[in-house]
């Protein structure tokens, strides 16, 4: 399995075709892209509009399964089909998202698109911005992959995301990716939550 090779596939056939979709790289292979030292499971992709999802399960329809997956939207194995391409789905919380699944080359590829967040604290006053969140967009930072540029969510937001989910392997990568290659310390300010202020006092005091 190779995240790499998935996406690259992705870009050759994004970059061949007409599509202009507003779409942004999310989890770990945001993070290596930006040079954190985390093994991928699977691409992560987050579209803007429900409308971007149909564009790009069009797009990666080769990929998909001929016929439709007998199972269910909550199992991990669930993938795209012809026939069914995406599915929404709406959580007991409210939480709702549109999503397709793909394997390109033998990689896991999702495209997702949230459209209630279920009051998932996503600000900029104190609550900290959320990865799957409505400022991500704002704060896209833009990698050289090859031959092709690509939209990322910034590790300093990465950072309050993985701190909220108690990823403290990933925690760790990242703080090393910040120490080592630089941050952006007003950013750093606005994403991190008050509750997870003293990290902010770390990168300040210097004592990661």
């Amino acid at each position: 399995m190779s995240w790499n090779k998935a996406l690259r596939t992705f870009c050759e056939r994004y970059s061949q075709s007409n599509l202009d979709c507003k779409w942004i790289v999310v989890g770990s292979v945001s993070s290596v892209l930006q040079n954190a030292e985390i093994i991928p499971n699977d691409l992560d992709i987050y579209v803007q509009d429900i409308e971007d999802v149909i564009k790009i399960a069009t797009l990666l329809e080769p990929f998909s399964r001929v016929t439709r997956s007998e199972l269910s939207y909550f199992d991990a194995d669930w993938l795209s089909s012809i026939d069914e391409p995406y599915f929404t789905q709406t959580f007991s919380s409210g939480f709702t998202w549109t999503k397709g699944k793909w394997e390109i080359d033998d990689f896991s590829v999702e495209v997702v698109q949230i459209s209630d967040s279920a009051g998932i604290p996503d600000s900029v006053t104190g609550d900290g911005i959320w990865e799957g969140g409505k400022y991500i967009w704002t704060h896209a930072k833009f990698i050289d992959f090859e031959h092709y540029t690509i939209p990322v969510v910034p590790l300093e937001i990465q950072l309050e995301s993985n701190m909220r989910r108690n990823r403290q392997d990933r925690v760790d990568a990242i703080v090393d990716a910040l120490r080592t290659n630089g941050f952006d310390r007003e950013l750093l300010n606005k994403v991190i939550s008050d509750k997870n202020c003293e990290i902010k006092n770390r990168f300040s005091r210097g004592g990661l």
